[in-house]
């Protein structure tokens, strides 16, 4: 038997879906995702006024099963407090997978490493990020046994990627990396290249909106960003915090990527790229707290997190990042759902 560490953030067990009571923007717009089979089997075979319900709104295509969106794009699930009416009747197993997990990522496997994780897309998830006390990221370690046979090549190479992953976030949190962070800037010909290479969550119009708002403010970006962070206090721990999370989960890639310099080079380009949606809200508000930081990591995160192209594109340079397929090995049961 092997053993595995396995590891989640220690607000991952805390979330939950707030419906209208915090939530930004809720994921139950525009998405059009294939049902998975267990839960159209579910469907159909429910009795009953609820069956006869759930059959309603659901409809077959090439052999495919989709949920029936209404106007604007919203589930007709969703109910007017902006939580799911399956979940509230038949319980959060009745729910669609990709719903049941969103904005989950589970067993993301690397060697002997396994991490759960949430993605920031969601704005109770950034919430929960950037409001656990302390100075650090911290998170929950627990130890399985998997009869999975393991090779030592990998086991030596997942156990280097940690030290060097852990390393990476301490030191970005303590503030050692903060001239990269905070004072080296990529060219406006850079960034405006990525924007004009980056995949969009087709008619998400605040998306759209910010970075109408972020181009625009590309030429005098430098100075913005001198009375963001003399205005807002917070606004570097805020963006410690980002990187600390970022390199926490994007250094993994560096197995299946086979080098680190693409993983590293998406941490601080993501950074960069945060700033900038914060320079953005900051510019439009005249001021930026806690509220407008949840607000630029959810915009960020359902731009560059939920895309496979755009996840990509941050590792690499312009016109690299065009294969519409999700990488070989790619192992959290959400990826194969999210990035068709």
């Amino acid at each position: 038997m092997q053993e595995i560490l396995c590891e989640k953030p220690v607000y991952y067990d805390a979330f939950q879906c707030t419906g209208n009571t915090t939530c930004i923007d809720s994921c139950c717009f525009a998405w059009v995702l294939p049902m998975d089979p267990e839960t159209v089997e579910l469907y159909q075979k429910m009795e009953g006024e609820t069956g006869e319900y759930l059959r309603s709104h659901i409809f077959e295509e090439n052999g495919e099963w989709f949920i029936r969106l209404k106007e604007h794009g919203r589930c007709p699930f969703l109910t007017d407090d902006r939580l799911c009416s399956v979940r509230l009747r038949c319980g959060e197993k009745a729910q669609i997978r990709i719903c049941d997990i969103y904005p989950r990522e589970q067993e993301v496997m690397v060697g002997n490493y396994r991490q759960d994780r949430l993605l920031i897309a969601c704005s109770e998830v950034a919430r929960l990020l950037y409001t656990q006390p302390g100075d650090r990221l911290e998170f929950v370690k627990t130890k399985e046994e998997t009869p999975k046979e393991i090779s030592p090549e990998l086991l030596q190479k997942t156990r280097a990627l940690l030290a060097f992953r852990d390393g990476m976030v301490e030191a970005l949190q303590a503030g050692a990396f903060d001239e990269r962070l905070f004072g080296t800037y990529e060219t406006k010909e850079e960034f405006a290249s990525l924007l004009d290479d980056a995949l969009y969550f087709e008619g998400h119009e605040l998306s759209e909106q910010v970075f109408v708002r972020v181009r625009a403010l590309l030429d005098h970006a430098d100075a913005l960003r001198k009375a963001f962070y003399e205005s807002c206090k917070e606004a570097k721990f805020y963006m410690r915090r980002t990187a600390a999370y970022f390199a926490h989960r994007q250094l993994l890639d560096a197995v299946q990527d086979g080098s680190i310099e693409g993983p590293l080079i998406s941490v601080f380009r993501g950074i960069h790229l945060l700033e900038l949606i914060a320079l953005a809200r900051f510019e439009e508000k005249g001021s930026f707290d806690l509220d407008d930081m949840i607000f630029s990591a959810h915009i960020y995160g359902l731009t560059f997190e939920i895309s496979m192209h755009n996840v990509n594109l941050m590792k690499q340079v312009r016109n690299t990042a065009k294969d519409a397929d999700y990488p070989e090995g790619e192992n959290s049961a959400l990826r194969p759902m999210l990035y068709p």
